[in-house]
């Protein structure tokens, strides 16, 4: 088995509008009966995960808040894989008008629309600060943070290694994760950008797409999917 752990970003992959359609979730069963592993890599904080899908214990880990938070769902621990973003930050931010803005345990995420204002916050506060932006949505991280580094951490967590990993996203904080992987796929209604560094793509968007990755995965371990493409990371499509 080349393929031992299929790694999932949520908004826009598996799910469409925060739902997760439940032949996606059988596709996602019958890759871990194939005695592979599942990872869901998300921006999304905990509680805003949990208030649009429930089965996390599908996944062996969840890595949350785009890399900051790690979380086994069976031992039902959670971890912080770095410093909080300064507790100065909120109180400027909100002064400043950025509203909503969702509080995680290590990161703050706002609307696009606001994203100079919180550029101008960060820089006048004097912090050292990643901006991702992702979608209509702005994720504020500490420095090095990504879904690249939380996933490794996931990898690592569960015994495995990232040549051994597919990673399928859809959006512009998936791109690290993509790159990470032994195998990156984007899913077909992915930003041009996610595409361009995907090894193979989906023929059709959101759970669809992994629904029909997983069965190639089970299948064959993709080499029917990456014969097609001509190879890994030669032909995209």
């Amino acid at each position: 088995m080349r393929f031992r752990v299929l790694a999932c970003d949520f908004d826009g992959t598996i799910a469409t509008e925060g739902v997760v359609a439940p032949a996606t979730l059988t596709a996602l069963e019958r890759v871990r009966r194939s005695g592979r592993r599942l990872l869901l890599v998300t921006g999304r904080t905990g509680p805003q995960l949990e208030m649009v899908f429930g089965s996390w214990d599908l996944f062996d880990r969840v890595v949350l808040e785009n890399g900051a938070v790690l979380l086994d769902p069976s031992a039902g621990t959670e971890r912080l894989l770095c410093a909080p973003v300064s507790s100065r930050l909120e109180p400027e931010l909100r002064r400043r008008g950025v509203e909503p803005l969702a509080v995680g345990r290590a990161i703050y995420a706002g609307s696009v629309r606001h994203l100079e204002v919180i550029r101008e916050a960060i820089r006048d506060l004097g912090l050292s600060l990643d901006i991702v932006v992702n979608r209509g949505g702005v994720v504020i991280l500490p420095e090095g943070v990504s879904k690249f580094s939380g996933a490794t951490a996931a990898l690592f967590d569960i015994g495995e290694t990232a040549a051994a990993c597919v990673a399928v996203g859809d959006a512009e904080n998936d791109v690290p994760l993509l790159a990470l992987a032994g195998c990156g796929v984007a899913v077909a209604n992915a930003l041009d950008e996610v595409k361009a560094v995907a090894d193979l793509v989906t023929l059709r968007p959101s759970g669809e797409g992994v629904a029909d990755l997983a069965d190639g995965l089970v299948a064959d371990d993709l080499a029917a999917e990456l014969a097609a493409a001509g190879g890994m990371g030669a032909a995209r499509h």
